[in-house]
C-alpha cells in the first residue's frame, strides 16, 4: 500500500538490498519506485504547467524546449511531457492517481494520444466520464487503456451522428516534393482506413517476401531480422506500383475486414459491434458492406468469449484462413502486453511442430521478432 509520503518510499528504495531480495522484497521495492515515479511525474507536470504559463504571459521559452535543454530528453519527449501536463489539466483526478502510484505516466500519455485529434464537443463528452476513464486506467495496461479510450470516443462520435468515414475521405491526401539537399523525394500522406488497408496490406506482405528471400540468399540482416523494415517497405511499394499487384500477388486485392454478422446485416452499430480493418482501423458499416459486395468472405465461428472454433487447417505453416482467424483474435503480438502490430509478427506453434504440435488454430500464436 502507498504511504503517501515520498520520503518514506525513498527510504524503502535506499534500504533495499536487491541483490539478495526475495520475490516479496522485489515487489515491495518496485511498488515504492512506482509511487516515487508517480510523485516525480506530478511535480514535473506542475513545473511544465508553470513554464507554459510563463511562455504565454512573458514570452519565456516553450516548455518542451526547456525540457529538451535541461532535462536531457529528445524534442519528441519534451512535447510529450507538455501534452501530458495539458491532459492532467483536463482530467484532474488522473493527476491525483498518478501521484499516488495508482496509474503510470503512460496511462496519461495514452489518454492524451487518444483525445488529441477529437472534436471539442466529443472531447468534452469523453472527459465528462472522467471517473469511468480513471477506473479503466487503474485496471488496464496503458495499451489496453488507450484502445478503450479510442473505442469510447468512437461510440460518442457515433451517438453524435458524426460522419467519420466521410470526414476521413475528405481528409485523405498524398503529397510529395524533392529535397534539394539530398535529392530524395519526400512525401506526406493521410489515407482513410480502406485505402490504407489496400496499400499497406500488399506492402507488408511483400516486405515479408523480401526478408524471406534475403534470408534464403544468406543476407545477414535478413537472417537475424535486423534489416530496416521501413527501407524495405519503400522498396516493396515501388515494386508493387511498377510491376502491378496482380503480377506479384495474383487475385483480388486482399483487404481484411473484421465485422460481426449483425453489424454487416443491418448496417448499424450496436453495443457489441466490431467493424474494422485487419490492422485495427475503424470502418463505417456501409464501407464494410460495400467491400463485401465483391469479396471472398471467410466466416469465422466464435464462442461466447470470441474464440474462433473453426477456421481451417494446414500441414506445416498457417494458411491464409488461419492468419485471418488469428487476426480476429489478436491485434498485436501474443506475448503479454507487447504492442508490436499483428502484421509484423510471424505465426508460431505453441507446442513446437518438431515435438508433434499440430497446425491447428488453438496451437498457433502470433509473435514478434523479440518473442
Amino acid at each position: 500500500m502507498s504511504s503517501g509520503d515520498p520520503a518514506a518510499e525513498l527510504t524503502v528504495v535506499l534500504a533495499a538490498d536487491v541483490a539478495v531480495a526475495d520475490p516479496a522484497g522485489c515487489a515491495r521495492v518496485l511498488g515504492a519506485t512506482r509511487r516515487l515515479r508517480g510523485f516525480i511525474d506530478v511535480v514535473e507536470a506542475g513545473v511544465t504547467r508553470r513554464m507554459m504559463q510563463l511562455h504565454a504571459e512573458q514570452g519565456a521559452a516553450p516548455a518542451a524546449d526547456v525540457h529538451t535543454r535541461t532535462g536531457g530528453v529528445s524534442a519528441a519527449e519534451g512535447k510529450r511531457k507538455e501534452r501530458r501536463s495539458k491532459t492532467l489539466d483536463e482530467a484532474p483526478s488522473f493527476e491525483d492517481a498518478l501521484g499516488a502510484g495508482e496509474i503510470g505516466a503512460e496511462h496519461v500519455d495514452a489518454l492524451a494520444n487518444a483525445t488529441s485529434k477529437l472534436d471539442d464537443d466529443v472531447k468534452g463528452q469523453l472527459f465528462d466520464r472522467e471517473d469511468d476513464l480513471l477506473d479503466d486506467a487503474k485496471r488496464l495496461s496503458p495499451e489496453e487503456f488507450g484502445r478503450s479510450v479510442r473505442d469510447l470516443a468512437r461510440v460518442i462520435e457515433r451517438d453524435n451522428g458524426i460522419e467519420r468515414a466521410t470526414r476521413q475521405r475528405r481528409s485523405t491526401f498524398l503529397s510529395r516534393k524533392t529535397n534539394t539537399a539530398t535529392g530524395l523525394v519526400e512525401g506526406r500522406f493521410a489515407f482513410h482506413p480502406e485505402l490504407a488497408s489496400k496499400v499497406f496490406g500488399p506492402v507488408d506482405r511483400h516486405v515479408s517476401t523480401l526478408i524471406a528471400d534475403g534470408a534464403a540468399a544468406g543476407d545477414p540482416e535478413c537472417v537475424d531480422r535486423s534489416v530496416d523494415r521501413n527501407r524495405l517497405a519503400a522498396e516493396a511499394l515501388g515494386d508493387l506500383v511498377a510491376a502491378g499487384n496482380q503480377n506479384l500477388h495474383p487475385g483480388h486485392a486482399d483487404v481484411t475486414v473484421i465485422c460481426d454478422e449483425r453489424t454487416h446485416a443491418t448496417g448499424e452499430f450496436h453495443d457489441g459491434s466490431v467493424c474494422e480493418t485487419g490492422d485495427g482501423n475503424p470502418l463505417a458499416p456501409a464501407t464494410a458492406q460495400r467491400i463485401c459486395c465483391d469479396a471472398d468472405i471467410t466466416t469465422i465461428s466464435v464462442d461466447e468469449h470470441g474464440v474462433p472454433l473453426s477456421a481451417g487447417r494446414t500441414i506445416r505453416h498457417a494458411n491464409r484462413q488461419q492468419r485471418r482467424a488469428l487476426r480476429a483474435m489478436y491485434r498485436t503480438c501474443g506475448f503479454g502486453d507487447c504492442d508490436v502490430p499483428f502484421e509484423r509478427c510471424e505465426i508460431h506453434h505453441i507446442i513446437p511442430w518438431e515435438q508433434g504440435g499440430l497446425t491447428d488454430l488453438h496451437n498457433l500464436i502470433p509473435l514478434c521478432s523479440r518473442h
